[in-house]
């Protein structure tokens, strides 16, 4: 089964069983019927509300503050082919394996991993036995062509 990781399960919100959902892109949620739970399995979306700029998500059968609480800190999962189109271009998943450029031709890594840091996200690109810590944001990168371009790198990261 190949799921990818679409958020986390936050806090429980409310009375009823709801809980906040953390994302890189929380869109992927909506109008999903069923989603699988980190060492739960499949589990059935009885409904998703925006609370402000979080989505609050409900399970068919947690109906208390108490059992919502069981499943928070859970990741989320679905298979890629039912995500909807990303905003904004690509999901982290699709960057993993990326190769990486300096510039526009000089070999330099491959993504590896990205970390969701809280104040901003970051690419582990592999160098050789080096793991390099690339800030993922302008004017640092460029994502493009099935590629990383490193157009302007951080003082200190090459060293």
């Amino acid at each position: 089964m190949n799921l990818i990781r679409i958020g986390r399960l936050g806090r429980p919100h409310a009375l009823a069983g709801g809980l906040k959902f953390r994302s890189e892109a929380p869109e992927a949620l909506l109008d999903q019927p069923r989603v699988y739970l980190q060492g739960l399995g499949w589990r059935a979306v009885a409904r998703v509300e925006a609370l402000g700029e979080d989505l609050v998500v409900y399970f068919s059968g947690v109906e208390s503050r108490e059992a919502a609480e069981e499943l928070a800190g859970l990741d989320v999962l679905l298979e890629p082919e039912r995500l909807p189109e990303p905003e904004g271009g690509w999901y982290y998943f699709q960057l993993v394996g990326l190769p990486v450029f300096l510039g526009e031709e000089e070999p330099l890594g491959e993504v590896v991993d990205v970390m969701d840091t809280g104040a901003q996200d970051v690419l582990v690109v592999r160098r050789g036995a080096r793991r390099l810590l690339v800030p993922l944001q302008a004017p640092y990168v460029e994502v493009a062509e099935g590629a990383v371009r490193l157009v302007e790198p951080p003082e200190g990261l090459l060293e």
